[in-house]
């Protein structure tokens, strides 16, 4: 499969990356507003139907609530900028299902080597606020992963900001400006100094980009959200045998 790196018409106007990167940041600043307006319902569901404030239950809710915020800003956007052809989905093929499962691989693989490599700078990354949750909350967010966190993430940076970008940019500018959008949203994500925040940014932005670039690979969105969620619950399993002991 041949993958072009410029815009379609071989041309990176200054209008139009202006209007794309406009779109791709409002579409970013719609995924917060949504995720602020979510979240509290859903904890408030939590609450109302008898699971403790400090309950995994609750937690799990609270995050079920940020990928609803996030999957409905970026459906919400597509309808309302008429853009819904920037979202590319089909139905998975064998070959789809092969690269995914080396894809989800390779992230595992990259994510802990990034870390290693910061780690032997004496740079550590800030601890996501999900992974301070009591163990039932990492158990049940395994299966999770796959229909909350990736599909709200995958849809709003891959379907909707790297869509757009794509278009002023072509793809591999698009991968570049998604991820570094991808990224420093985990920043408010985690927990500790601004130093170890950072890290946390470069972790995310430049697992980011092997997400881009699996999307433009098999033109289907499927394959990130398969792959993200495989990474996401590899992690969850980790925290989970971890708090819990085993």
């Amino acid at each position: 499969m041949s993958v072009e790196l410029g815009p379609p018409d071989g041309t990176i106007e200054a209008r139009a990356v202006a209007i794309r990167g406009g779109q791709a940041l409002l579409a970013v600043f719609a995924g917060v507003v949504a995720v602020g307006a979510m979240v509290p319902a859903f904890e408030w569901a939590a609450l109302a139907v008898g699971f403790g404030a400090e309950s995994a239950a609750t937690a799990v809710f609270v995050t079920v609530g940020n990928a609803a915020g996030f999957t409905a800003a970026a459906l919400l956007f597509l309808l309302y900028a008429g853009d819904l052809d920037v979202l590319r989905v089909r139905r998975p093929t064998g070959r789809d299902a092969a690269v995914a499962v080396g894809g989800a691989i390779g992230l595992i693989v990259a994510g802990y080597g990034i870390l290693l490599a910061f780690s032997a700078a004496g740079l550590s990354p800030s601890t996501n606020e999900a992974l301070t949750n009591p163990p039932a909350y990492f158990l049940a967010m395994i299966p999770l992963s796959f229909l909350t966190v990736a599909v709200g993430e995958e849809l709003l940076f891959r379907g909707v900001v790297q869509g757009e970008l794509r278009r002023a940019l072509g793809p591999a500018g698009a991968i570049a400006g998604a991820s570094l959008l991808f990224g420093l949203l985990h920043y408010v994500a985690g927990t500790g100094t601004p130093a170890e925040k950072l890290v946390y940014v470069a972790v995310a932005a430049t697992l980011g980009i092997g997400l881009g670039a699996l999307y433009e690979y098999t033109d289907t969105i499927v394959v990130p959200i398969v792959v993200h969620g495989a990474y996401n619950a590899v992690q969850y399993a980790v925290q989970y045998l971890e708090t819990a002991g085993i």
